[in-house]
């Protein structure tokens, strides 16, 4: 249907009669009519010169354009979901648009995205480690198809880093598989502090320990990353003190990109202050636990004003691009329950 009607269209759009379209392509009129009225087609040799006369792709000839259009605003409509935190919603759309399109790189990528998300915002068990696996398989599936696509928004070194990370959650703890992905794209250093991470979930503690603290000193503008995994690997030394300083020093350097509209940095001191304000419980110092939890409301507070997950709420960080990722979903919606 879309072929004849584009025959049609083109024609007169070209000033030709039939007569004349049928001359030009050295087949019969009464041919000519045929595809017009849909009961026959052109033979495929026919399509080059038949978009060369009409001055179109062969695409606009068979109506893919239109097609890809369509394509474009459904991807755009996940984005959209994707961005406003719907991750269900997004991976729904985008599984039943993949069904069509199932080598596309744009929804492969969605999907991958869209499972690594809400990994994220899921809390731990069978259901987080089935969705990180799910996460993998698209971003492998994305690997698999991007020689061909040519895609110019992601690079295999993204793609490779998220695999990275879910391979190191601890519903997976493929801890090893993930540090030799991202040592293959670390010639800058610019991996070293999650790296170091991973050598001491794989068992390697000094080499983690002494790594971080290198990076940290020398090579690291945002120190709170540092700072949280030191305080994480304290914590899982039971050292809870160290793992305090480690945690205060996080929130200090937070408060470096506090904006007073509010922004991520106010979500962070958030989630952090009431970590904080449990692990002194945890100790048995109910005052500091309280001074906490005050903290933690204030910052959760403020964090409604400009509920952004974005780099460029965070004080100085305008021009810069892209969005965080962290497990205070939770954590806020309790806060802002008890305000």
């Amino acid at each position: 249907m879309e072929l004849k009607n584009n025959i049609i269209y083109f024609r007169k759009k070209s000033g030709l009669t039939q007569e004349q379209l049928a001359a030009l392509l050295n087949v019969s009129v009464s041919a000519v009519s045929k595809w017009e009225i849909g009961s026959n087609r052109p033979d495929l040799e026919l399509l080059p010169d038949l978009a060369e006369i009409f001055q179109v792709s062969i695409d606009s000839l068979l109506g893919y354009e239109k097609s890809y259009k369509n394509l474009d605003k459904k991807i755009l409509e996940i984005e959209l979901l994707l961005s406003e935190e719907q991750y269900h919603t997004a991976i729904s759309a985008g599984t039943e648009l993949l069904k069509r399109y199932p080598n596309d790189l744009r929804i492969n990528k969605l999907l991958a995205d869209a499972h690594y998300s809400l990994c994220f915002s899921t809390s731990s068990g069978k259901a987080k480690k089935g969705i990180a696996e799910r996460s993998i398989y698209y971003y492998e599936r994305c690997m698999e198809v991007y020689d061909g696509a040519k895609p110019h928004d992601c690079t295999k070194e993204e793609l490779h880093r998220n695999i990275a990370t879910l391979y190191a959650l601890d519903e997976l703890k493929k801890y090893g598989e993930a540090v030799e992905i991202l040592e293959s794209y670390n010639g800058g250093r610019q991996y070293d502090n999650i790296i170091a991470q991973y050598l001491f979930l794989v068992g390697k503690k000094e080499e983690g320990k002494n790594r971080i603290l290198k990076h940290c000193i020398t090579d690291q503008i945002f120190v709170f990353n540092d700072l949280s995994i030191l305080a994480d690997m304290y914590l899982r030394e039971e050292d809870y003190e160290k793992a305090l300083l480690f945690l205060q020093a996080e929130i200090t350097s937070y408060e470096l990109f506090l904006r007073e509209e509010g922004g991520y940095a106010d979500r962070a001191c958030a989630g952090k202050a009431y970590i904080i304000s449990n692990l002194y419980m945890q100790i048995d110092k109910p005052e500091e636990a309280a001074k906490w939890y005050e903290k933690a409301k204030k910052h959760a507070a403020l964090y409604l004003r400009n509920p952004s997950m974005l780099i460029s709420s965070l004080r100085y960080c305008n021009n810069l691009e892209g969005r965080m990722i962290d497990s205070y979903g939770d954590i806020l919606e309790k806060l802002n329950r008890n305000q």
